[in-house]
């Protein structure tokens, strides 16, 4: 069952999910109906690094988003932060060609979640992967680190 996914935040502004923020990328996570998570994105010519491949860091970014994400969908938890991740660019993700990334939990023990998350082509190939870390922290302490 491919379902979406409720965004949890309030004020919406996240860069890369929030619906309110006028510069983001409003992308909206679904449950895959096997324990993972997935969004789809066309990159734009803003973000392009060198030629027409999209940019790196923004990879980064989509991979890190999509390991709250399967997180959140595993857990329900979301007071969670990354700890760290590991990534791997194995072939280029061109502008304006339509992507699928794809997060899923590989062990949740304890306050650490452990995730392999992958940014998939139109033709279904590995472009982009990651292997990360979350922690789960307390309401007050989330609370305390977002308001700054």
């Amino acid at each position: 069952m491919n379902s979406e996914i409720a965004n949890p935040f309030a004020d919406g502004t996240c860069f890369f999910c929030g619906p309110n923020n006028p510069s983001g990328l409003k992308l909206v996570f679904h449950r895959d109906g096997n324990g993972g998570v997935y969004a789809e994105y066309t990159p734009e010519a803003k973000f392009c690094g060198q030629g027409n491949i999209f940019h790196g860091g923004m990879q980064m970014g989509l991979l890190d988003e999509a390991m709250w994400w399967a997180g959140y969908a595993a857990t329900g938890v979301m007071e969670a932060v990354t700890v760290s991740a590991s990534f791997r660019f194995l072939r280029p993700v061109y502008i304006g060609a339509p992507i699928r990334v794809v997060c899923a939990v590989a062990s949740n023990e304890g306050q650490s979640i452990r995730l392999k998350g992958r940014i998939l082509n139109s033709d279904g190939k590995v472009c982009t992967s990651v292997k990360g870390e979350y922690r789960m922290v307390g309401r007050e302490q989330f609370e305390s680190m977002v308001a700054g």
